[in-house]
């Protein structure tokens, strides 16, 4: 097996044939996966930060300020990962904690000085990381890699699971395409 990248290894060769094409989300839960450990590494190494923390300030550098909750909802993470992050950035000295303008009971976040210099360097080198991934993608297939990205994150979005009673799946945005799919879905799958 090869790829414009060259020859494939043996252990992902492995993998990828592990299963067919109808598993391409795990294919993709495996790429994230490895690089979710990659990143993970560098940002450890560079920084001596986990990934969550890094992924706050990451945040923070995009948004100015923020809350716990807005962060973890902006995030697709769990709260109580963004609440450990924070609390353990704030004894760094890289964030603080001030008075939410409109809440008493919530604190809103923002970056330190010594906050905003990490996220430049770490930022830097995350940037030419990116870049050394996209490299040998044209900004055609760019576009057109980041379309279907979209797209899948759509269905992810629009999915319900079956109910109680094993009901078939009814997304929750219904167009043309959806509609289609989902026919196809039904009548194309195997029984049993």
């Amino acid at each position: 097996m090869e790829t414009e990248e060259g020859p494939v290894s043996d252990r992902m060769r492995r993998l990828w044939e592990s299963y067919g094409m109808l598993h391409l989300p795990y294919r993709m839960m495996m790429v994230t996966k490895m690089l979710d450990r990659v990143t993970s590494a560098a940002i450890q190494r560079e920084a001596s930060l986990s990934l969550a923390q890094w992924r706050v300030i990451a945040n923070l550098a995009r948004l100015g300020h923020s809350t716990v909750n807005a962060l973890a909802e902006h995030a697709h993470v769990d709260r109580a990962e963004v609440s450990r992050s924070v609390g353990a950035l704030e004894a760094l000295g890289l964030i603080q904690r001030d008075a939410h303008p409109a809440s008493r009971v919530k604190k809103q976040l923002s970056l330190t000085p010594a906050g905003v210099a990490m996220a430049k360097q770490i930022g830097r080198d995350r940037r030419r990381f990116y870049e050394y991934l996209l490299a040998n993608f044209d900004a055609d297939e760019q576009r057109v890699f980041d379309r279907l990205l979209l797209r899948l994150a759509q269905r992810i979005e629009a999915y319900e699971p079956p109910g109680e009673a094993g009901e078939p799946n009814v997304p929750r945005a219904v167009g043309p395409a959806t509609r289609a799919n989902s026919r196809r879905a039904r009548v194309d799958r195997p029984a049993g």
